[in-house]
């Protein structure tokens, strides 16, 4: 079976979407995948580092063509969404492609139907336009205070949705990561129940494994001269992840515990705390991730909208104590035996259960380790690759 995957991120891996396309590419077993990306070489003035050995990285069967360029984090979108009208015709034909799997929110096959290609599309629904901005919306931040591509689907949303909502209406097979975004999706587009399926993100806990602690101070060794607990805070510096509900909370967790605050993502953050209690990483590569979990001893997610995140599967497999807000399906990961649900939008939530979580070591452990026995059990990558394989099966066959 030959694939064609639309990759609207992938190496560097800067969301959520582009670590489930790698990670798919890495275990997805008996097919030719095909991957049309962009190259980025930045984010924004940050550069990076892109010296990738994809032949170490990906197995033989991942063939990957990048068809256009990136660098913020917003526009580059509509030019991969062009790339994909151009290129993906003749790599369509060259390679006989089975299968498109395309992805949602950012609908990168959306020109290319324009096109009418003969062959079946599955795509994955990680999130929505709508939910997004309803999600941006909860942190009730002023519009010239949001980040630049949080400004333009607030600009853009009655287009964006025009199209959103016109995308739905094609007869594709979907793939949701969560029950919640199941039964959102049908009750918004009126889609058929049995052309949606349920398959949960995952994780390697082989890479993702507090075995990695042995070798994390070198990767990190400004981390280990910290003697204080340290709490993890990984994603993009956006309202949409409420990181300004933790900034808020920090001055009561310092009142009474001595706590040193990681920050790793991209973007601007304001970090109005003492400097002895904070570490700003920045971007962190992909790759150097399970040794920054191993650095960390609690996990903190503030997101104020979330399907179903890698980063609490990567935390829980590494056996961090995890800490995340109450929304989308979290639930369908986080139980009261492996880590700690709160209310989002909740300053004081969050304050009162990091100071609960770093005092209390042996609550963090006995979480953390139903968090491994949870991910292990029921959320890897191998067994989200074996089910979406079946799902292309399917298609083909129909």
């Amino acid at each position: 079976m030959n694939i064609m995957m639309l990759a609207p991120e992938f190496l560097p891996v800067w969301g959520g979407v582009g670590t489930y396309i790698v990670e798919m590419a890495r275990h997805l077993k008996d097919v030719e995948l095909h991957i049309l990306t962009p190259k980025r070489t930045s984010f924004g003035n940050g550069k990076l580092d892109t010296d990738y050995d994809m032949e170490k990285i990906f197995p033989e069967n991942v063939h990957i063509h990048f068809v256009s360029n990136a660098s913020d984090t917003f526009l580059y979108n509509a030019k991969f969404q062009y790339a994909c009208f151009k290129r993906a015709p003749d790599i369509i034909k060259e390679n006989r492609i089975d299968i498109i799997h395309s992805h949602t929110a950012h609908m990168p096959d959306v020109f290319l139907n324009l096109r009418k290609p003969d062959v079946k599309t599955v795509t994955t629904i990680h999130t929505t336009i709508k939910g997004q901005r309803i999600g941006t919306g909860y942190s009730g931040t002023k519009f010239l205070d949001l980040e630049f591509s949080e400004k333009m689907t607030y600009l853009m949303y009655p287009f964006l949705r025009f199209i959103e909502e016109s995308y739905f209406k094609r007869k594709n097979k979907y793939i949701v990561v969560s029950n919640w975004m199941k039964n959102q999706i049908i009750e918004e587009q009126n889609l058929n129940y049995e052309d949606v399926s349920v398959v949960h993100n995952g994780v390697n806990p082989q890479i993702f494994t507090p075995k990695k602690c042995r070798e994390a101070p070198e990767i990190f060794p400004e981390l280990f001269n910290e003697d204080k607990i340290k709490i993890l805070f990984s994603s993009r510096f956006i309202e949409l992840k409420g990181a300004r509900f933790l900034l808020d909370a920090i001055p009561n967790i310092l009142k009474k515990i001595d706590a040193h605050f990681i920050f790793a993502g991209t973007g601007k953050i304001n970090l109005n705390i003492p400097k002895e209690n904070y570490t700003l990483l920045n971007y962190v590569d992909y790759l150097k991730m399970p040794y920054l979990y191993c650095s960390s001893d609690v996990f903190v997610l503030t997101s104020l909208y979330e399907n179903f995140p890698i980063a609490v599967l990567e935390a829980m497999s590494s056996g961090l104590g995890v800490i995340s807000t109450d929304v989308g399906g979290v639930p369908e990961i986080i139980n009261s035996k492996n880590g700690i649900l709160i209310p989002k939008a909740d300053s004081n939530a969050v304050a009162q259960n990091v100071v609960n979580l770093a005092e209390n070591g042996s609550l963090r452990y006995k979480l953390g380790k139903n968090a491994r026995k949870t991910i292990k059990k029921g959320f890897t990558w191998n067994l989200a690759a074996t089910k979406t394989k079946g799902i292309y099966e399917k298609a083909v066959e129909a």
